[in-house]
């Protein structure tokens, strides 16, 4: 690699640039409408989901007993680390993009492609697999209401060729790619010529045109497909389409009605403790504390998903960062009390297992209160629509993002006029994912959930440290403190939880990241504003 294409992909979009880009956008802009409260809110939809249903009591009986509690303070002292992280880098750029954006102001574009690449898978196997947890939870509920689904309705195919999924998705996104790019070009600049125009999306359609036969190919081995998982993507797509505001209400719902389950568990299961079943505090020792701790840590992911909202914001460089340490705070408070009510009114080792309403419904069961078990699927439903809703708006401005610095097609960055929102960027993701999680057994790829979001951490940790040594006295409205101890250590954490993942994790995670240099080398690099 000569020096020049060296420091073509490594060129840094400055926190001014950014700015002001930000501001010169022509054209309709997002809102900037969302307050403090609506901030918070965001985040504890993001971190409370069926962690705290179902994880706790599992590493609660496997790994760590009643010390699970000790367990949920380190994994929050961890997460502590990267949250300051990414609160400082907020309070310097308020600009959606999270990760992606920071990395395009410290490493370079081609680090900020492979975030942004990467968060994009994130987050679409992610909403997809928690689409999939949303369903199970809803059959629950419906067959305790006497409604039963057929099979063919109610889960993915479990024999679908994957590959041939796949195929038919990568190449309708390819089509949909190349006919963007034809999109709404004035005098047909933006793509050379009217010939180039027509040569584009004459690709278009045969890309898609070859989807479609893959699509076809792949319908006869479908036997069944998970409607209730396409149905909660589509209808959480409808309302990010209808704006921010409205999301932002449909959001403080559902976290009402979770943080309400959450703290009646909580209530009445206080006054059932026994600490005789606090003997021994530490069954498994201190090693089944610190693997307890990695087991829960994935129980607080989401909080990075806050600084997606710094373009909604009316005052991102302060509501954000307090989001995002706010909703941490109060998360760690609420998971502590729950592992010592779990703990203390039942023996850690009846804890274990993931039946329907366990470990909560089983606590409750125990102390006599059967008929308040329904409240745990309650509570369940409307934490993982919570979730929901921030994994598909976090994917759609990440994108929008990318697009408006031309590294993915322009059409992606178009902002509706008439909601102020990204319609293409939701549209399209909002159908990639309602295909997976409808017809594709999710499985072990949610582990790329983890990764992706581990690798995104340990990139926003070096980024404080880059700006502080580039630009040591640009204003902060949030300092990291311990500099530059956390964010080393904050970085550190991270790459350790990363390594322990399986190594198939790691072969998709790099098919994936593989794929992107690809994508980043024919289109991006040649389409960035920073070339212009």
């Amino acid at each position: 690699m000569t020096p020049s294409l060296w420091r073509e992909i490594l060129r840094r979009k400055s926190v001014d640039a950014i700015k002001a880009q930000s501001d010169e956008d022509t054209g309709p802009r997002l809102h900037r409408v969302l307050d403090s409260r609506d901030v918070f809110n965001h985040g504890v939809a993001a971190i409370i989901g069926t962690g705290i249903f179902v994880l706790t009591g599992v590493a609660a009986a496997n790994t760590a007993g009643p010390g699970i509690i000790l367990s949920f303070v380190l994994a929050a002292l961890a997460c502590a680390f990267v949250s300051f992280a990414y609160a400082e880098q907020a309070s310097m750029i308020p600009v959606s993009g999270s990760a992606y954006t920071y990395a395009y102001a410290t490493l370079g574009e081609l680090f900020a492609w492979i975030i942004g690449w990467d968060l994009l898978l994130e987050y679409a196997v992610g909403a997809s697999a928690v689409a999939s947890g949303w369903s199970a939870y809803m059959q629950i509920v419906l067959k305790g209401l006497g409604l039963h689904l057929p099979a063919y309705l109610s889960v993915a195919p479990a024999s679908l060729p994957v590959g041939h999924v796949v195929a038919t998705v990568a190449l309708l996104l390819a089509g949909i790619f190349c006919f963007a790019r034809t999109v709404g070009s004035r005098s047909d600049a933006a793509s050379g010529s009217r010939a180039s125009v027509w040569l584009y999306r004459m690709l278009a359609f045969a890309l898609m045109g070859f989807g479609a036969a893959f699509g076809l190919d792949t319908y006869k081995h479908l036997t069944s497909v998970d409607l209730p998982a396409v149905l909660i993507v589509a209808f959480i797509n409808f309302w990010l389409i209808k704006g921010v505001k409205h999301t932002a209400k449909m959001t403080s719902v559902f976290v009402v009605i979770k943080l309400a389950v959450v703290l009646f568990f909580i209530a009445v299961g206080a006054f059932h403790i026994d600490t005789a079943n606090y003997s021994p505090f530490l069954p498994f020792g201190w090693s089944g504390v610190l693997t307890g701790a990695g087991v829960v840590f994935f129980a607080f992911i989401g909080f990075d998903a806050v600084t997606t909202l710094s373009e909604e914001c009316k005052d991102p460089q302060k509501d954000v960062p307090k989001g995002v340490i706010g909703s941490l705070v109060v998360c760690t408070i609420l998971y502590v009390l729950v592992a010592a009510v779990m703990t203390g009114a039942i023996s850690y080792s009846m804890l274990g297992g993931t039946s329907e309403g366990a470990p909560m419904a089983k606590v409750l069961d125990h102390i006599g209160l059967t008929w308040a078990t329904p409240l745990v699927s309650v509570g369940a439903i409307a934490g993982i629509t919570s979730v929901l809703i921030v994994l598909l708006y976090g994917q759609s401005r990440i994108m929008m993002r990318m697009a408006k610095d031309g590294l993915v097609s322009p059409v992606f960055g178009k902002v509706s006029e008439r909601f102020r929102t990204p319609v293409w960027s939701i549209v399209v993701w909002g159908l990639i994912v309602a295909l997976s999680a409808g017809l594709v057994p999710i499985g072990e790829l949610a582990e790329l959930t983890s990764i992706g979001t581990l690798f995104a951490f340990v990139i926003v940790c070096i980024g404080v440290i880059v700006l502080r040594r580039t630009e040591p006295d640009r204003p902060r409205g949030f300092r990291c403190p311990g500099y530059p101890y956390v964010p080393v250590l904050g970085a550190l954490l991270s790459l350790i939880l990363m390594l322990s993942l399986p190594g198939i994790t790691w072969l998709r995670f790099g098919i994936w990241m593989a794929i992107g240099i690809v994508v980043y080398a024919l289109y991006s690099r040649q389409h960035s504003r920073l070339r212009k």
